[in-house]
């Protein structure tokens, strides 16, 4: 199983930036954001369980992973927003 995600990535004075948009399937996962480092996330949750994780540059699992950022803490069917700030 895998998140759904649709991602559009821009660029903010010297930052790029990537919008997504997850929707989850499983407790957690790793996604890719388009960047080569996250630098900064915000985090808008739609609906879903409150205990949400979010780990910026590393993999579901707790493993560094320069790009991508780990979700845990999810249950199938919740939905968040994600800006993230990178390079």
């Amino acid at each position: 199983m895998a998140y759904t995600v649709s991602k559009k990535v821009t660029v903010m004075g010297d930052q790029r930036v990537s919008f997504l948009n997850i929707t989850a399937d499983a407790a957690t996962q790793t996604v890719e954001t388009g960047l080569k480092k996250v630098n900064a996330f915000a985090v808008g949750k739609q609906s879903g369980a409150s205990g949400w994780a979010i780990y910026a540059n590393s993999n579901a699992s707790g493993v560094e992973s320069m790009g991508v950022i780990g979700i845990s803490g999810a249950v199938s069917g919740d939905q968040a927003f994600v800006i993230v700030y990178g390079e």
